[in-house]
């Protein structure tokens, strides 16, 4: 795939996710969020898996915490065709996400269908 798709997921998962996290806006969300999307993270020893309604839900622009700094890495981008994977590592002073992506295109948009997280609490 070329460097120009590469860049288009990047661009949607800044534009996108990491501005969902930034703002605590649910509405960043609706745009790369895949209707069955699904979140899979441990809590301790448990696996949970979050659906796309409960894990907006749990975004607030109002109780946003703007001292927080935000940055988004990526470690790659993998296409195939339609699908892709990428890694990034999302974090701020008080919490490190390591996040791998599955996503799809669909009508010429790059969407997450599912999350895998790890995440460290500094």
């Amino acid at each position: 795939m070329s460097d120009t798709e590469k860049q288009n997921i990047q661009k949607a998962i800044i534009d996108f996710y990491h501005e969902g996290h930034v703002t605590s806006d649910p509405e960043y969300y609706e745009q790369i969020l895949h209707d069955r999307w699904l979140f899979y993270v441990y809590v301790g020893e448990e696996l949970k898996i979050i659906d796309k309604a409960e894990y907006m839900s749990w975004y607030k622009p109002e109780e946003n915490d703007a001292s927080l700094n935000w940055s988004t890495d990526f470690f790659y981008v993998d296409i195939t065709n339609n699908i892709a994977q990428a890694k990034i590592k999302l974090e701020n002073q008080k919490v490190c996400y390591i996040d791998y992506f599955n996503l799809v295109k669909r009508d010429d948009k790059w969407w997450i269908v599912n999350k895998l997280s790890d995440y460290t609490v500094k």
